[in-house]
């Protein structure tokens, strides 16, 4: 009997709210495959990464309460003590403390009303589906220089998913970290695609957090609470600048105001820049003498920075400069914006590494939020041709 057998690809899946732009942004973001969709579109899915695991568990459990269809999960970055000891806490994060899930309950939890202040883990939520749910990241999984690193050491013991892998190390160590990489990726990918509706994100590791935020599209709520007139944005910061500050209140109530050229000249070339003023700040966080305020002209960064807005910045960049919006100067290149060396852009780069672990950049790219406005690329950039010089904070 002839038998004709044919071969689908399954395109897509209704997961997410069906949204495959986030399940695509997804696999960008965990550098699991690479897609178009580099960025979360606003009001995509509702996506949203918060401050502490508290607040996160906190959120799951308002959000529980229309169908019992919330809960919270985790990397396998705890061991899982309370299942010898019931009394004691496996997740203790800063002052957050929980539980796994009741072993004997298995996947039931998932439907348990009680089972909303545990915290499941990959192996309790695979295939399953929730309305909502809430995702802490562990150490397993962190970002540095815009590049995913999965680090196997940090997950639990009682793991069986990579059991045994040191031994499988020694013997094949590219191969073994390969396949943990993809594990672990994986692991993440799973738990943040369990949520119909929605998920909720909380990082342990900071550098990560500001990595996935800066793949997000500002939401319609923020662009509004930003749309102000460009012109009367001037006007007010222009009447709020002052000369005279008492010494006591520099860099704890009032921040310099530079142009752009005096703040690259300041802080990249530590030239001495008479600031133009003082302004007074109110940002909801701590000055220091690394911050300043800057004016920035032009429509490549809209809707994050209007045109004509009064920003601050911070110099002295920590951690990874891939994918935060940065001022930079450049030698060889003029923004037509600007109509000088110096632009306010979302900072991107390859590297080129070489056989002593050394490596140089390829190519930087200087990405404008606005659609309208093509990137500036500079490829092979010599020394001392271009210079990261702030971080943007934000919009006064």
């Amino acid at each position: 009997m002839k038998v004709d057998v044919t071969e689908l690809k399954l395109e897509s899946q209704f997961r997410c709210n069906g949204s495959d732009g986030y399940l695509s942004w997804l696999d960008n973001t965990l550098q699991i495959r690479q897609t178009a969709n580099d960025t979360l579109k606003a009001n995509e899915y509702d996506f949203r990464i918060v401050d502490s695991p508290t607040e996160l568990h906190n959120i799951i459990r308002e959000k529980n309460k229309e169908k019992n269809k919330a809960r919270l999960v985790a990397g396998y970055c705890w061991k899982w003590i309370s299942k010898r000891s019931p009394q004691l806490k496996d997740i203790v994060i800063d002052g957050y403390k929980a539980t796994w899930n009741l072993d004997t309950d298995g996947q039931a939890w998932l439907i348990k009303p009680d089972s909303v202040s545990e915290v499941g883990c990959i192996h309790t939520c695979q295939g399953l589906e929730l309305d909502y749910v809430g995702v802490i990241v562990g150490p397993d999984l962190i970002v540095r220089n815009g590049n995913i690193i999965t680090q196997p050491k940090e997950r639990a013991g009682t793991d069986k998913s990579i059991h045994g892998w040191k031994s499988l190390f020694r013997e094949k160590p590219d191969a073994t970290m390969a396949r943990l990489d993809r594990i672990i990726k994986n692991t993440y990918r799973t738990l943040m695609t369990r949520g119909q509706k929605g998920c909720y994100v909380y990082f342990t590791d900071k550098d990560t957090e500001q990595y996935f935020k800066s793949c997000i599209e500002i939401s319609t709520t923020s662009e509004e609470k930003q749309a102000v007139s460009s012109r009367s944005n001037v006007i007010d910061f222009r009447e709020r600048i002052i000369n005279i500050v008492d010494e006591e209140k520099k860099y704890n109530e009032y921040l310099p105001v530079y142009s752009l050229e005096a703040a690259a000249g300041n802080f990249g070339e530590g030239m001495a820049v008479q600031e133009n003023g003082w302004i007074k700040v109110d940002i909801g966080k701590k000055l220091n003498r690394r911050m300043f305020v800057a004016h920035v002209v032009g429509h490549s960064m809209e809707p994050l920075i209007p045109d004509n807005s009064y920003c601050v910045f911070r110099a002295g960049i920590q951690g990874t400069r891939n994918n935060k919006v940065v001022l930079v100067q450049h030698s060889s290149i003029a923004d037509h914006e600007t109509g000088g060396k110096y632009t306010v852009k979302k900072y991107t780069s390859r590297k080129k590494f070489q056989e002593n672990d050394t490596w140089e950049h390829e190519e930087i790219i200087l990405h404008p939020i606005n659609n309208s406005y093509k990137p500036i690329i500079i490829s092979n950039p010599e020394e001392g041709e271009f210079n990261v010089i702030a971080e943007f904070i934000q919009v006064l």
